[in-house]
């Protein structure tokens, strides 16, 4: 798959799709610049780490209009933080009843007999 230059994606979006009425499907996006969607996800995290408003919605990836819809995208990133956290912390109290990579249980039989 090509890789897309985050830039290119941030001014399509901010030129064609401003605002949540106008997002854009991954698939859409996919099409648009002949990449995978993993690449999307990339570019749109990168834009968003660099401080572009970059937002999504069950419609789609958009460049936001206005805080409001900042918030609806950070708040549904908390979300999923939250979500992943709780995860982690199953895994990590799941590791009590596992053991150790090298470890070695030995029974040992003593003869009482003789």
């Amino acid at each position: 798959m090509l890789k897309l230059n985050q830039n290119l994606l941030c001014e399509y979006l901010k030129r064609n799709h401003t605002g949540r009425e106008n997002a854009a499907l991954s698939k859409t996006l996919e099409a648009v610049f002949h990449i995978g969607g993993r690449e999307i996800r990339r570019c749109v995290n990168a834009l968003r780490c660099d401080g572009h408003p970059i937002c999504s919605s069950s419609d789609g990836y958009f460049y936001a209009a206005c805080k409001e819809e900042l918030g609806d995208t950070v708040t549904m990133l908390s979300s999923l933080i939250n979500e992943i956290s709780k995860a982690r912390n199953g895994l990590l109290f799941s590791a009590k009843d596992l053991p150790d990579k090298n470890f070695i249980q030995i029974n040992i039989i003593v003869n009482m007999e003789g």
